[in-house]
């Protein structure tokens, strides 16, 4: 996961990269771990990106495209349903902006 996650990062500008980089953490299942425990303060002001088994199992050209479409979500500060909710439209138009910005990054 991290090779891939380090992949993904080489597409975006070194701005961009600093700013993921001290502001993300990403997870998925490690090896070497069952579960994780987090404090609220651990990742207060962070964002998290979570990365499935599942998704670790797809072409590596899907994978980075994932992981791009999600720091897109993070760059383009949307908003999730945690805590109040959100309409189809701003759902779908917040999905296609984050694949958007994966296809920019991607093909650059």
């Amino acid at each position: 996961m991290k090779k891939l996650v380090a992949k993904a990062l080489l597409y975006l500008p070194n701005a961009m990269i600093k700013y993921i980089t001290r502001n993300v953490w990403f997870i998925s299942s490690p090896e070497n771990a069952w579960a994780f425990t987090f404090r609220g303060s651990d990742i207060q002001g962070q964002h998290l990106i979570i990365i499935s088994d599942e998704l670790l199992k797809q072409h590596e050209h899907d994978i980075i495209h994932t992981i791009l479409h999600e720091i897109g979500h993070v760059m383009l500060k949307h908003r999730n349903s945690i805590g109040f909710l959100q309409t189809k439209k701003e759902i779908n138009k917040q999905e296609k902006e984050a694949h958007e910005f994966a296809k920019k990054y991607l093909t650059t």
